[in-house]
């Protein structure tokens, strides 16, 4: 995707007959695209033409690809968390695992956009904080758990990169069912953690 840095339009107010567009409407924008077309069909020329604006008003609010690809990701990470709820930790964390996968899933190439995406300040600050702070409610110190919610991750996205690669989601298919090995390998990882605090 070709998105460069440029200088953002003075007021950011659109020009006569352009749609009134926010950051909200450019994600969702994004996501559509990438959705119908992959990845590879995201552009600053695509994303304009479904938004019905000229690219300089993209630029006034989002001024990079690796800007525009983190607000996707911080759009499913905030989904992720506030659609889940359990009364201890281990619960929660199996929930935003399983959720995670769910909303990585259900776009295409999502997995390439969140390996190459910097976190966000709102994901370092707010988002990230929110996903292991039932760990230190249950007992666990900070390192150890922001450490676990980095592994959450790493497990979420590595599954989902297999299973959106057809090749390697091919394989995964041969030896077992997807769906139920995900559970079983997140159940084993929170049941580690739990372990460390016993």
């Amino acid at each position: 995707m070709e998105l460069a840095v440029t200088e953002r339009r003075k007021g950011g107010r659109p020009r006569k007959g352009e749609p009134v567009i926010d950051r909200k409407k450019i994600v969702q924008t994004a996501w559509a695209i990438v959705d119908e077309h992959g990845l590879a069909g995201l552009s600053t020329r695509t994303l304009a033409a479904a938004l019905e604006v000229k690219s300089p008003a993209i630029y006034w609010h989002i001024g990079s690809k690796e800007e525009l690809f983190s607000l996707m990701i911080e759009d499913l990470l905030q989904d992720s968390i506030s659609d889940c709820d359990g009364p201890d930790w281990q619960e929660w964390f199996i929930k935003v695992g399983q959720r995670q996968r769910q909303l990585l899933l259900s776009h295409r190439d999502a997995s390439i956009i969140a390996s190459i995406a910097p976190p966000t300040e709102r994901i370092r600050n707010e988002l990230f904080p929110r996903l292991f702070k039932p760990l230190v409610d249950g007992g666990m110190d900070l390192a150890e758990a922001s450490a676990a919610a980095g592994g959450l991750a790493s497990l979420v996205l590595g599954w989902v990169i297999y299973e959106q690669r057809p090749a390697t989601h091919a394989m995964m298919e041969a030896y077992h069912d997807p769906d139920s090995a995900f559970d079983s390998a997140l159940t084993a990882f929170v049941s580690g953690l739990a372990q460390r605090l016993e």
